[in-house]
């Protein structure tokens, strides 16, 4: 029997005895294996999560023009009510100053003619005019009426007349004066509005009508003086 001995080499040894080195050696196969799939699902997750991120960006954009909107139309707001308010602030004030006008008007109106050469007839004519210039720098104007066609708006009727020199609808006397402030009407004119004569109303057949029945009057007359 020979001396020399078969004996399995290390790496036999270490494969045979050792089973740990050779799962150890198997788990980088599995891991090469599953690799490409683990990668799949984290680029799907951060599509999605991008996504999501340009759902929230372009909802915080809405909002932010919404808002930005907003901030421009309450500015637009606030400087319209300062300016009406420069504008219109004095109205109460001038409302209250109209009778004085009214009063200062009837004054001139019903002065004697002697009285118009005194001196002090003079001065409240003066002041009268300085009033009326204040308030026209602030906005004041008086509503044109006379002769023009009636305006609900800015005349109120007091009542109709027949005339002969304005058309019908028409302003034919003004009993207390309107006034403007800026475009908005401060107080409508009272005035007295002109309608046709009744003969006119009635038609040409009508006045031809009268004008026989007066013809035929005149024609007893005479022979009733024969």
């Amino acid at each position: 029997m020979s001396n020399e001995e078969t004996h399995p080499t290390d790496e036999n040894a270490a494969s045979e005895d050792h089973p740990v080195a050779r799962a150890d050696a198997a788990e980088p196969q599995e891991a090469a294996a599953t690799k490409p799939q683990d990668n799949g699902a984290d680029v799907q997750a951060l599509r999605q999560e991008l996504e999501t991120q340009r759902e929230l960006a372009s909802r915080n954009l809405d909002q932010w023009k919404r808002a930005a909107a907003d901030l421009q139309n309450y500015r637009k707001r606030v400087e319209k009510e300062r300016s009406e308010l420069l504008k219109f602030g004095p109205a109460a004030l001038m409302k209250t100053l109209l009778p004085i006008l009214d009063d200062f008007e009837r004054a001139l109106q019903t002065c004697p003619d002697p009285c118009y050469r005194l001196t002090w007839t003079e001065g409240i004519a003066l002041i009268d005019r300085k009033l009326e210039l204040v308030l026209e720098q602030q906005g004041l104007r008086e509503i044109e009426a006379l002769g023009k066609p009636f305006d609900p708006a800015m005349h109120e009727v007091f009542l109709e007349e027949e005339s002969t020199m304005y058309p019908d609808g028409h302003v034919s006397t003004v009993l207390q004066r309107g006034y403007l402030l800026h475009e908005r009407v401060l107080r409508p004119a009272v005035v007295k509005v002109a309608r046709k004569a009744q003969a006119e109303q009635a038609g040409p057949v009508a006045a031809e009508q009268t004008k026989h029945e007066s013809d035929n009057e005149l024609n007893a007359s005479e022979q009733a003086d024969k």
